[in-house]
């Protein structure tokens, strides 16, 4: 039944965890927030949450790191937590799939008639939304940035001695595990090339992955900065809201740029672009399974990486330069 859009004045909007999950969650949040227009809904989770709400396109809708109460809780993670956080901060109406045996803490327990491990990851969350009775008329990621993030991304990138219409991004790195990367020697080839052409290297990641940056820019003598764990999140999505291309494995950032509408490669591997694939017009994906693709594994067991292997650094820069130029 459907759910009227002035039944809730209050919600509890609890998305996933990770960066990328987040991205695909959009159309079900962006549903939710058309459905209740008038009322109060408030984003909790990690506190990088607050960096990517002003680019999620949920109208109203903003961070919270200490909810009020309210009428109800929409939890688009599985966790037996994440429903307890919903019932002890007294949401009225809790709405969430049944797993890990949190049904009893939830009184809109709902049963998943989408399968995750084979299935694409935005249509598990919007059948969360559907069953609870809101209608759904966008079911492709829509991301926006705002101008002013635009301008101070744009502000960014001149004080590091960039030039804005020539800044491609490369994200090489993969919080999930070694299996999702690619080898850093070719990134190192492609980068070099595309150098060549006269494009500027931006490298984006955590501060883990800053020597992984190092080693992709070794062979870079034109403009380049090496951005990986030297940005907040927000700041890295001000970079990608100017980006001339986005270069990357199966992520989180792959998912923002490509919902922003920025020229996207992905690179897969261990994953599979049936369940991740991300949305947007210009968007590229690079996928060469091998017998033992998808393994979903954090840390690639078989030697030589041979999914990864088996996408040549010239692929990668034809695909490349082809975005760039049209």
């Amino acid at each position: 039944m459907p759910l009227a859009k002035n039944a809730y004045a209050s919600i509890l909007l609890m998305p996933p965890n990770w960066l990328g999950d987040v991205v695909m969650a959009q159309p079900a949040m962006r549903a939710l927030a058309e459905h209740f227009p008038d009322a109060r809904i408030e984003l909790f989770g990690h506190a990088w949450l607050q960096d990517l709400t002003p680019f999620l396109n949920l109208g109203k809708a903003s961070f919270c790191a200490a909810p009020a109460p309210c009428e109800a809780a929409f939890i688009l993670r599985n966790s037996f937590h994440a429903a307890w956080q919903a019932w002890r901060m007294r949401a009225a109406n809790r709405y969430g799939f049944r797993h890990e045996g949190r049904g009893i803490l939830l009184n809109h327990a709902l049963q998943a008639r989408i399968n995750m491990k084979n299935e694409h990851h935005r249509e598990y969350f919007l059948d969360l939304i559907e069953q609870a009775g809101i209608p759904v008329s966008q079911r492709q990621v829509n991301l926006h940035a705002p101008e002013v993030e635009r301008l101070l991304g744009e502000v960014l990138l001149t004080e590091h001695g960039l030039d804005v219409e020539k800044v491609i991004c490369i994200a090489p790195g993969a919080q999930f595990g070694g299996a999702k990367r690619y080898p850093h020697h070719a990134y190192a080839r492609i980068i070099a090339a595309l150098a060549e052409q006269g494009w500027q290297p931006v490298i984006l990641g955590t501060d883990a992955e800053r020597n992984i940056g190092t080693d992709c820019l070794q062979n870079v003598a034109a403009a380049s900065w090496n951005a990986a764990g030297k940005t907040s999140l927000r700041q890295a999505l001000q970079i990608i809201a100017n980006t001339r291309l986005m270069l990357c494995n199966d992520s989180g950032l792959m998912h923002v740029a490509a919902g922003l509408g920025r020229p996207t490669i992905g690179i897969f591997g261990a994953t599979s672009p049936e369940r991740t694939a991300p949305s947007g017009q210009h968007v590229s994906l690079l996928y060469q399974p091998a017998d033992c693709s998808p393994c979903l594994a954090r840390e690639c067991a078989v030697e030589g990486q041979p999914c990864m292997q088996n996408i040549t650094p010239e692929t990668v820069i034809q695909h490349c330069l082809r975005l760039l130029t049209h």
